[in-house]
């Protein structure tokens, strides 16, 4: 296998982590939600690009999981689980 080719699993695919940070969310409001999500997205970000990304793509790939994140917020309030994979 070469190196090269071998890509991370994007962040909003990862049900556990999108879950988790809706959890975590969900029971914040106001400032100490947004306060907890621009750190999440700041600590994303430096993840995903520290795999090499350069930094518009690894925005992206934050900006994705914050929907993904949404999603799985408006189903939990809705009383359903949201598919996290889209096709």
């Amino acid at each position: 296998m070469y190196p090269e080719k071998v890509r991370a699993f994007p962040i909003d695919r990862q049900l556990f982590l999108v879950r988790e940070v809706a959890a975590k969310l969900g029971n914040l409001h106001g400032e100490t939600a947004t306060s907890f999500w621009k750190a999440k997205a700041t600590e994303l970000l430096d993840l995903v690009v520290g795999t090499g990304r350069d930094r518009t793509a690894a925005s992206d790939e934050v900006r994705r999981f914050f929907l993904a994140v949404q999603r799985e917020l408006l189903a939990e309030s809705n009383g359903e689980s949201a598919p996290v994979l889209s096709a």
